[in-house]
């Protein structure tokens, strides 16, 4: 058992890139290392809350029998989104890591925003698997205009690695977890394919490379643009954007690509609230945790940073929705997991695995370490307590001052379980230690989202941050698909998904 923990300690190593959420790019004016974090609302003044209360909203509960604030569990009932299936939490956490990392802002201090370097381009580029903060992507020594796939176990669906596990891509989070480390070998695999296609069009050899790189960055943004965005943000939202442009997230940021804190800190993680804590892969490895919540759980999760076995590939019918994928009973906590898995709607909600990462130690001040939740003696962490006190660190406004500026409906903190002490609270409302004015970005959109939408699309707010900020990184790409034409060779049209690019690298039976 010792060993085993030393072992686990490793990969829990792992798991602290999760926190890291908390060449096309160099055709832009500003040069990578010039790009930076800014506001989309600097004229509203930042949400004053104690430490004590951002950690009473986002703590875990230590009695699985009575769920924490923000905590999912099976006495709150299913929380299923019939809508959208669960691959597609995994394509928003790469498209997260193509847009944006902070490395640099401190969670216990004030920071500027506008002094805090992206060291990821901000452009809809995928440099997180060509090239990342200095780290290019390793070349096929046998065909050099090809990425490098395959591990020692003979999985040529896997990310090359080191004799200690480690990835060798440029972007050290997409192999945070299992299911975001295979998904991202197919767009690798999708670029071999298209250097196949250009290489049978004549293309010449010097040029293969660049041009298979432009072709597959075509098409991962028409997923963005065609399947992604239309299942999280309602479409009337994303037609209003390309039409009339953005309303709130101004051209002077946009054309610069700045990010704006609002949506990076905020809006863009509404998919910590639509990840599952278990997962089915295949046939014989089923209902496994993302993240380990005992010491039974070890070896057996989803934490990446390990070769991955072909006995533990994902048979990506069961994330993503083929021809022959059949969905399980969604009202059965067993059942749903016999075929196609959804994800989790969008609320404050997140599953129990998010709420108690191992990843307590050097790093992490105190008191945000969760001692009674230890795993394997390790102190965890809430994901979501992390995504409240980064907001507190950036100066993020309330929810309610950003829906109030945008002109949407303002929802009272009463209305989603926030009481101010001294009040009558109902049943199941979270009695706070101190009385609030305002509730948190994070948690205020993930709110609209289940109060307005019932949890399958983002509401009005966090909508239309995540279309403006979106929409304007590919309209200020003058060779993203909204400025040049593009067709598929694949489709043979503008549109193109996740679903049909995994068909064509070949890593799904229809039969």
């Amino acid at each position: 058992m010792q060993s085993q923990r030393r072992w686990f300690n490793h990969k829990c190593s792992q798991v602290l890139l999760l926190v890291a959420f908390c060449g096309l790019g160099s055709m832009q004016a500003y040069a990578a290392d010039q790009y930076r974090f800014g506001r989309m609302f600097p004229q509203l003044p930042a949400l004053e809350l104690s430490q004590e209360v951002l950690l009473q909203i986002g703590r875990p509960s230590n009695d699985t029998a009575v769920p924490a604030y923000m905590e999912d569990s099976q006495f709150r009932g299913t929380d299923n989104n019939a809508e959208a299936v669960v691959g597609l939490t995994y394509v928003g956490q790469i498209l997260v890591h193509d847009i944006s990392l902070d490395l640099d802002s401190e969670i216990t201090a004030i920071n500027r925003p506008r002094q805090i370097r992206n060291r990821a381009t901000p452009w809809i580029d995928l440099d997180t698997i060509y090239r990342h903060d200095g780290s290019r992507a390793l070349r096929d020594p046998h065909d050099r205009a090809k990425l490098l796939l395959g591990n020692a176990l003979g999985n040529e669906r896997d990310f090359p690695r080191d004799e200690n596990g480690r990835a060798r891509i440029p972007d050290q989070r997409n192999d945070e977890n299992n299911n975001v480390a295979q998904l991202t070998p197919v767009l690798m695999a999708f670029h071999n394919k298209m250097v196949d296609y250009l290489r049978s069009q004549g293309v010449r050899e010097r040029r293969l490379f660049r041009a298979a790189k432009r072709l597959t960055v075509q098409h991962w943004q028409a997923i963005v643009l065609y399947e992604f965005l239309p299942e999280f943000v309602e479409q009337s939202l994303i037609d209003d954007v390309l039409l009339n442009g953005p309303r709130f997230y101004k051209r002077r940021l946009a054309s610069r690509g700045v990010i704006p804190v609002e949506f990076s800190v905020a809006a863009q993680r509404f998919g910590h609230s639509t990840a599952r804590g278990r997962y089915t892969l295949n046939e014989n490895f089923n209902r496994v945790r993302l993240f380990p919540l005992s010491e039974s759980e070890l070896e057996r999760n989803l934490v990446g940073g390990v070769p991955i076995p072909p006995e533990r590939q994902i048979e990506w019918n069961r994330f993503f929705n083929f021809a022959n994928s059949i969905q399980g009973d969604l009202d059965d906590d067993v059942d749903q997991f016999l075929g196609l898995q959804v994800g989790r709607k969008i609320d404050r909600f997140l599953a129990r695995p998010m709420l108690r990462l191992p990843v307590g130690g050097p790093g992490f001040p105190d008191f945000i370490l969760d001692f009674e939740n230890d795993v394997a003696g390790i102190p965890v962490v809430s994901l979501a307590t992390l995504s409240l006190f980064r907001g507190k660190a950036l100066g993020l406004p309330s929810g309610q001052a950003v829906a109030a500026a945008m002109g949407n409906p303002v929802i009272a903190n009463d209305a989603f379980g926030l009481c101010n002490p001294g009040l009558d609270c109902p049943p199941g409302d979270l009695n706070l230690t101190e009385s609030i004015d305002g509730s948190p970005l994070f948690l205020y959109l993930m709110e609209e989202s289940r109060l307005t939408k019932d949890g399958e699309k983002l509401g009005d707010t966090g909508g239309r941050i995540v279309a403006e900020v979106m929409l304007s990184l590919l309209k200020n790409d003058p060779r993203s698909i909204l400025n040049r034409p593009f067709l598929s060779p694949v489709t043979h049209t503008p549109e193109f998904t996740i679903e049909d690019m995994i068909i064509h690298v070949g890593w799904i039976d229809l039969n």
